[in-house]
């Protein structure tokens, strides 16, 4: 009876963040694409010698830098130090982006790698403990559901602080890097700082909703579980 209470408790919430958020996948896809953007970012360089350029200019130039291929995802590797950046070719976002993840590589690197480890933990605790419930060598799932409730809330709260503060620095640091670059006239820059305002107004509720519907998921499916073991 306690599961199906979790179970619905679980849904609710995240029906209900997604109202609260203003979730709309159809307006972030949208705004993926804006020709008159892209015209003004085609100006700047390539993504690696933006990267290297603002790395430079945050004084961190020891982090490694890789251009990735048939992806859409950029991403700082804490464990190795390094920017994984995205086939971006015909994104006006990409300095942002790139802003975004060289603000992550000098974040704290006691909590970016805490963040990094206890993810990884919180995702294998996840599957040991449900193939455990399967084959009934679980019997107190209740307090399984607590402690991966626990492990929601810390992965949450470290996460979502190190996405905000980089998304939230990134329009500067793509400002900053403007300006000192000089390639497009004041309207220009002004037009990309504008589109980067919407992004973040819908990028950073998204992000936030992503990142503790995914935990919540994770708790929901060994609820679901739990109930047929």
């Amino acid at each position: 009876m306690e599961e199906i209470i979790y179970i619905v408790l679980l849904v609710v919430t995240i029906v209900l963040f997604k109202f609260v958020f203003k979730i709309n996948l159809k307006k972030a896809k949208y705004m993926q694409e804006n020709k008159e953007a892209e015209k003004i970012t085609d100006k700047f360089p390539e993504n690696i010698e933006i990267a290297k350029e603002m790395l430079e200019m945050l004084g961190n130039e020891g982090v490694k830098i890789e251009q990735a291929k048939d992806t859409k995802t950029s991403l700082y590797i804490a464990i190795t130090n390094k920017i994984s950046i995205a086939d971006m070719k015909n994104n006006y976002a990409r300095i942002q982006t790139i802003a975004h993840e060289c603000l992550h590589s000098c974040q704290d690197r006691t909590l970016l790698l805490f963040n990094f480890i206890f993810s990884n933990i919180n995702m294998i605790y996840f599957f040991i403990i449900t193939i455990l419930t399967i084959f009934k060598l679980v019997n107190n799932q209740m307090l399984q559901i607590a402690i991966l409730m626990l492990f929601t809330l810390i992965q949450f709260s470290i996460r979502s602080f190190l996405e905000i503060d980089a998304m939230t620095r990134a329009k500067f640091l793509a400002k900053e890097y403007m300006n000192k670059k000089k390639l497009c006239t004041e309207e220009e820059k002004e037009t990309l700082i504008k589109e980067y305002d919407k992004i973040n107004k819908v990028g950073i509720p998204f992000t936030l909703d992503n990142l503790l519907t995914s935990g919540l998921i994770r708790v929901l499916i060994y609820a679901v579980v739990s109930i047929f073991i």
